[in-house]
């Protein structure tokens, strides 16, 4: 890799992992606000988990990593209220919504970085690769990054399960995508040298259970990305 890859770590639900990850050098926490994930937390502990973690990177004079709210088909009116605290740099969007409803947020909140999720199947067939960058194009007026992640039947996002990265080799050479979808220590490295994304998303697969992360896995990952 020739190039720094953005580095996001999703699921966070407690302080204590938010710290440590934030001392591991990722660029960015994902916090899940939607769906019936097990990570899923509540917006008064986001926000309490985001005062400690800023308390914290000023105690020790250490930029505080890009912060993001994952949504799936939820309100906009929600999303708006957490908006207007200020809480997230990101929002990440990881269910069914169309351009329109992006445009929307867009409008109010012009600053705001949107990653929207793409979902390809587990095991890709060559014909429908061209369908891929068509749903990133789609959404390439109102969306800043495209999340490729693994589909899964009434399942959004999470699932540890990964992809056949060579049937979208280089796409990262045309769009921003931030590649997802069953990444650890042992194949990430793989999938950057394939895809050549803008940034990689782990959860999953770096966790003792789910909520919480193993932090030797999450260090091992983080290493193997930045080629430590």
């Amino acid at each position: 890799m020739d190039y720094k890859v953005w580095i996001k770590i999703c699921g966070i639900t407690n302080i204590a992992d938010a710290i440590e990850i934030s001392d591991l050098g990722a660029d960015a926490l994902g916090f899940i606000l939607s769906t019936d994930s097990p990570r899923r937390i509540s917006e008064e502990k986001v926000g309490e988990i985001i005062s400690g973690l800023k308390k914290y990177c000023s105690s020790v004079n250490k930029k505080i990593p890009s912060l993001v709210g994952v949504f799936v088909n939820e309100k906009i009116e929600r999303i708006s209220k957490l908006m207007d605290r200020k809480i997230f740099d990101f929002i990440q969007l990881s269910g069914d919504e169309k351009p329109d409803y992006i445009s929307t947020i867009k409008n109010y909140y012009k600053d705001v970085k949107i990653i929207k999720a793409i979902k390809v199947p587990e095991f890709l067939k060559s014909g429908s690769v061209p369908a891929i960058p068509e749903m990133i194009s789609s959404f390439k007026e109102v969306a800043n990054f495209f999340l490729i992640d693994t589909f899964e039947k009434k399942i959004y996002g999470g699932t540890g399960k990964s992809f056949d990265w060579s049937f979208l080799k280089d796409l990262g050479k045309n769009f921003p995508v931030i590649i997802a979808g069953g990444l650890d220590a042992g194949n990430v490295r793989r999938a950057v040298d394939i895809i050549k994304p803008f940034g990689v998303d782990a959860s999953t697969r770096l966790e003792e259970f789910a909520g919480k992360k193993d932090l030797k896995k999450t260090e091992n990952f983080i290493n193997e990305v930045r080629g430590v």
